[in-house]
């Protein structure tokens, strides 16, 4: 692959996912026709969309151990000498379907796809760019084999055209915890993660110290926290738990949060993906 791409094979499964339900079973339902050969309904693309920290990466890693594909990343495939960057993508292409079956995952995909207005700054590389992306996600031959995958927190950023079905037929909006006692729950899983046992009951102890908009990222932060506390200090996990939530402080401003949780619900294919908790915040 000379460094264009990099193949991950999966051995999580979606079930490990905590929360997201009503995506999860879009998902699964996908799976289950693609492994069946049903290709008729089978989705050419996915976006997903949602704050930073909200698990992007990680359900595309458990959504491909379910199908049994390798994901592929698309590494750095852009270089500085004219023509080089198509002759990469191209061989990237030649890669994608020699796989058979795969999921690519695009990451930051309003930074990777290029633009169709692309100006003189870079000799036109990333309007060529994304004509060719473009053309890649929208041929039905592919239908089947290659399952794309768009990930942004950005979505607005993302050519219009490359997100219209045909393309991306489902955009799933991925949200952080937003009652206290959904937001103790996933710290609570991250922590037993850590081998940290935090009960049920501890909840009503704490409650009031949960911080509001938790993602999966922050409260992973959190648990390796309260596992270092009881590692070098040897108290237990309540008390831990408690000390890292004292003075704890969002690493995305709720402000940030907000804005990212408005575009995701605004791209969201089916209002089914949004909690109804989380509409209220929107507004």
């Amino acid at each position: 692959a000379q460094g264009l791409i990099e193949v991950i094979e999966s051995d999580r499964s979606l079930e490990t996912v905590y929360g997201h339900e009503a995506v999860k079973d879009w998902m699964q339902q996908d799976i289950a026709l693609w492994k069946k050969g049903d290709l008729t309904a089978m989705p050419m693309g996915y976006l997903l969309c949602g704050p930073v920290g909200t698990g992007k990466t990680y359900l595309v890693e458990c959504l491909a151990g379910d199908a049994g594909v390798p994901v592929v990343k698309l590494k750095n495939f852009r270089d500085r000498w004219v023509g080089s960057t198509e002759g990469n993508l191209e061989k990237i292409f030649a890669l994608l379907h020699a796989l058979g079956r795969c999921i690519v995952f695009i990451d930051e995909a309003d930074q990777a796809l290029g633009k169709r207005d692309s100006g003189s700054g870079d000799s036109g590389v990333s309007g060529r760019v994304y004509s060719m992306m473009a053309k890649e996600m929208s041929d039905t031959r592919n239908r089947g084999s290659i399952l794309w995958i768009l990930a942004s927190s950005r979505p607005d950023l993302i050519e219009i055209d490359l997100k219209r079905p045909g393309r991306i037929d489902v955009k799933f909006p991925l949200f952080p915890a937003v009652e206290p006692k959904e937001g103790f729950q996933l710290i609570r899983a991250l922590c037993g993660k850590y081998k940290v046992k935090i009960e049920e009951e501890a909840f009503e102890e704490i409650k009031t110290m949960i911080p509001a908009l938790v993602t999966p990222g922050a409260a992973e932060a959190l648990a390796v926290k309260v596992y270092r506390l009881i590692q070098t200090q040897g108290v237990t996990p309540l008390d831990a738990l408690r000390d890292c939530l004292d003075g704890y402080r969002n690493p995305v401003p709720e402000e940030v949060l907000r804005s990212q949780i408005r575009m995701a619900i605004d791209e969201a294919t089916d209002v089914a993906f949004v909690p109804d908790a989380m509409r209220e915040l929107a507004h």
